[in-house]
């Protein structure tokens, strides 16, 4: 399916004032920290761009189903995604975990409490 000329600037503009929105109510959830990762980081905007984070929480839910606490609770016009790691699991595996190791080094924190 073939994209308007000018999407992409439009679909970076949603994005940036969706996540605006979504800041504004971190403090509210209990969030230690949220690390803005992906495509809004990259600045490789697609049609399917979305708001992924990695947050860290204090939750006793199974890492599974953590991310639908957020899902739940911020409101989304565009795609995000999350991945929830408690403080204690964070501290443990930023260095040692691959994925959360290159995340954290490419990412940018949007929120630290």
């Amino acid at each position: 399916m073939p994209v308007r000329i000018g999407f992409i600037p439009f679909r970076r503009q949603m994005l940036e004032q969706q996540l605006a929105e979504m800041m504004a109510v971190f403090p509210t959830l209990g969030i230690a920290k949220a690390i803005l990762i992906g495509d809004m980081v990259s600045g490789d905007y697609s049609p399917t761009s979305s708001i992924d984070f990695i947050f860290v929480h204090d939750t006793d839910r199974p890492f599974g189903r953590r991310a639908d606490f957020f899902s739940y609770h911020i409101g989304s016009q565009v795609g995000m995604t999350a991945q929830v790691y408690t403080p204690a699991e964070f501290a443990e595996l930023q260095d040692t975990l691959p994925a959360l190791y290159q995340a954290c080094k490419q990412g940018r924190v949007v929120f630290d409490a």
